[in-house]
């Protein structure tokens, strides 16, 4: 339990950074810090406001020009 609490919140800018510097291969990065369930709900929420698109998986996704912005 005490590993959950000092483990830090996943933020948006931490889902954009690692599909810019992970391409396809974030989510397996994230996941390693993180539960599969708030990685799943962070690339929801960075889809859902514009900042990445995707085919077939939420998770497969690639930055649109809105999340490249934000990252610089």
């Amino acid at each position: 339990m005490e590993e959950i609490v000092n483990r830090s919140e996943l933020t948006t800018d931490m889902v954009l950074a690692a599909i810019r510097d992970h391409d396809f291969a974030a989510y397996d990065v994230l996941v390693k810090d993180f539960p599969s369930e708030a990685v799943i709900a962070g690339f929801t929420d960075a889809a859902r406001s514009g900042f990445t698109t995707f085919g077939v998986a939420v998770h497969l996704a690639s930055l649109t020009d809105k999340g490249r912005e934000r990252l610089k």
